[in-house]
Order: structure tokens, then C-alpha cells, then sequence
């Protein structure tokens, strides 16, 4: 059986892991797409969400290098924070697309009409 600490640690790292670097990529684009310049803004948070992976997988082989040589089952942690940083990318655009239609429908109003 799973027990409660562990279930609170994987919801606390889930926390830190996914919604530390898409709230940072998300903040960094957001001037461009209410500009509605979409691409640009997710190129920006796209790029912020990866230097902030990339410190956190670079923080976790260095860890794992002070301990001594990295196995094969040592790089099962680094797989994670890779899908982790493409779930976290994949959350930032459904973020923009919220931020474009809304954009739209704060430009364009049917009662003008």
C-alpha cells in the first residue's frame, strides 16, 4: 500500500516540477500574446521553461555524480523531468490559446455589431 508521505511528496514535486516552470513561461510570454503576438510569446515561455528544466536536471546529475558514477537506473529521475518539461509546454499553449480567445473576444465584441 502507497503510503500518505509519499503520496505528499509526489504532490508537492509534482507542484514544483510543473507548475513552478509553466507559471515562469507563462508569465514571460504573457506581454506578447496580449499584444496577440502568440508565436512570439510562446517561443519566450517555451525558452524559459527550458533553462528552468535544464537547471533542474542539471541540479539532479550533479547530485547524483557526488554519490558516485550514474547507472542506467540513475537516469530513470532525469527521463521524468523531460516528459515533465514537455507536459509543462504543452500546458503553457493551452495557456496562450486561453489568453488569444479571450484577447479576441475583449477586441471584437458581437454587440458592436
Amino acid at each position: 500500500m502507497i503510503s500518505v508521505d509519499l503520496l505528499l511528496d509526489l504532490g508537492w514535486w509534482g507542484l514544483i516540477y510543473v507548475l513552478l516552470p509553466t507559471a515562469l513561461g507563462a508569465l514571460a510570454g504573457l506581454p506578447f500574446w496580449l499584444r496577440r503576438r502568440v508565436l512570439l510569446g510562446n517561443a519566450v515561455g517555451s525558452t524559459v521553461i527550458a533553462v528552468v528544466m535544464i537547471a533542474f536536471i542539471l541540479q539532479l546529475i550533479f547530485s547524483q555524480l557526488a554519490d558516485g558514477f550514474l547507472t542506467q537506473a540513475d537516469l530513470l529521475p532525469v527521463g521524468v523531468l523531460v516528459v515533465a518539461g514537455w507536459v509543462d509546454v504543452l500546458l503553457m499553449f493551452f495557456l496562450s490559446g486561453a489568453v488569444e480567445d479571450r484577447v479576441k473576444r475583449r477586441i471584437i465584441r458581437p454587440d458592436d455589431f
